[in-house]
């Protein structure tokens, strides 16, 4: 027979529990609603999508076919005939156009043959005539998403398939190498992080995997460092862990990562970021560009490359060096990738893809279509920006502003 006293704790005990047990479940129903509701909307929220104007190709044209899918490749399209926007394939004289069910034409197709650096035929797909000239698809600007706060972002949406695993194996390198193996908590980073918040008092260290990040940066206040939004960051953790696979966790990763500022927009997720500070796909990003843009997670503002190339180079040479401890790199491979140049755009990420032209445009939108909900619906918005001409008049203002400063 126990003893009264003892009987008395046996039952606070119990009661703890169950206490513990009821408070843990009711939270853990009221985040998993939220969740689910988020979740029903799919990692790509709704947004306005802000084209540029066609690009003309005519007969005796200076252009060459890999020109042709350099830009077809800014627009969306790739190589793989399933892909919605659009596909090409590409020859030694010629290319090969077919615009997708996604695409802003009515799926005409093209072929164009070069000789001499010049275009000297085009023929449509449909009826096999020869034509004068061919509009290529339009250059996709940016997604636009006005969010609460008057906080504007820009993404460019990826699927987990478009990720070259260069990326995918940096992102684990720089945060969270364990991630395909653990079920949401990292225990030897959480014990670390543990010893080294209560030394401190205060939470100093972070332990947080990819998938705790993606609960803080959605559904929780970016900015509070408690016990209580860790909590909460843990239920959330728990119910998306138990809802989604590795896979989609990490592409709502990649769609959602705050990777720095251009002019007044928010960059989010890789696809954007890409474009902004490389000028390019995400799925052709180099080893040094992956490892640079994985850098960019913990301090985007610090660490971009435009503005701190020295910060940025440094870092990324920290994720290289992670990269080969954790066998994803040869030794050569990171003595090759640690000594690269920055490559980003000329004229910075701010010129990169017309943004006072896209401010414009969202202002406009806003102004004049005030039926419209544009943060619940989506919007193709077809522009007449010339991207020649931005990326020309861009590269003008560069080298005034460079010669100015050398001249101070």
């Amino acid at each position: 027979m126990l003893h009264p006293v003892g009987r008395t704790l046996l039952l606070l005990v119990v009661l703890v529990g169950i206490a513990g047990l009821a408070a843990f479940t009711y939270y853990y129903l009221k985040f998993a609603a939220l969740i689910d509701a988020k979740l029903r909307t799919g990692p790509y929220p709704s947004a306005s999508m802000i084209f540029a104007a066609p690009k003309t190709v005519t007969l005796g044209d200076e252009i060459t076919p890999e020109e042709i899918a350099e830009e077809l490749r800014r627009s969306g399209y790739t190589e793989s005939p399933s892909n919605p926007m659009g596909w090409y394939n590409l020859r030694s004289d010629a290319i090969e156009i077919f615009p997708g069910p996604d695409s802003y034409f009515d799926q005409e197709g093209g072929v164009l043959r070069f000789e001499g650096g010049r275009v000297v035929e085009i023929i449509s797909t449909r009826d096999h005539t020869a034509r004068t000239q061919y509009l290529l698809e339009p250059e996709l600007l940016t997604n636009l998403y006005q969010n609460v706060g008057n906080r504007r972002e820009k993404r460019r949406p990826v699927k987990f398939s478009d990720l070259p695993p260069v990326l995918v194996q940096a992102v684990l390198s720089a945060e969270d190498k364990r991630f395909f193996q653990h079920a949401g908590f990292d225990p030897f980073r959480i014990l670390k992080a543990a010893y080294v918040d209560l030394k401190e008092g205060r939470i100093a260290e972070g332990a947080s995997t990819l998938t705790m990040q993606l609960a803080g940066s959605i559904w929780l206040n970016r900015s509070e460092r408690t016990w209580k939004r860790k909590a909460a960051e843990v239920l959330i953790t728990l119910h998306l862990e138990r809802k989604l696979s590795k896979e989609q966790i990490f592409e709502y990763y990649a769609n959602h990562i705050d990777l720095g500022m251009r002019g007044s927009f928010s960059i989010r997720g890789f696809g954007e970021a890409a474009q902004a500070y490389f000028g390019k796909d995400v799925r052709d990003l180099t080893l040094p560009e992956a490892a640079t843009l994985a850098g960019l997670i913990r301090q985007p503002s610090y660490t971009n490359p435009v503005r701190w190339p020295e910060r940025a180079k440094a870092r990324r040479n920290v994720v290289l060096s992670l990269m080969r401890e954790n066998g994803y790199i040869t030794e050569a491979q990171f003595r090759e990738a640690a000594a690269a140049p920055l490559t980003v755009v000329q004229g910075g990420a701010e010129s990169a893809d017309a943004p006072y032209f896209v401010d414009l445009v969202n202002n406009q939108l806003q102004d004049e279509f005030e039926q419209y909900d544009f943060q619940r619906t989506s919007h193709r918005v077809y522009t007449t920006l010339d991207m020649d001409l931005q990326r020309d008049a861009a590269e003008a203002v560069r080298l005034g502003m460079q010669e100015v400063d050398e001249q101070l």
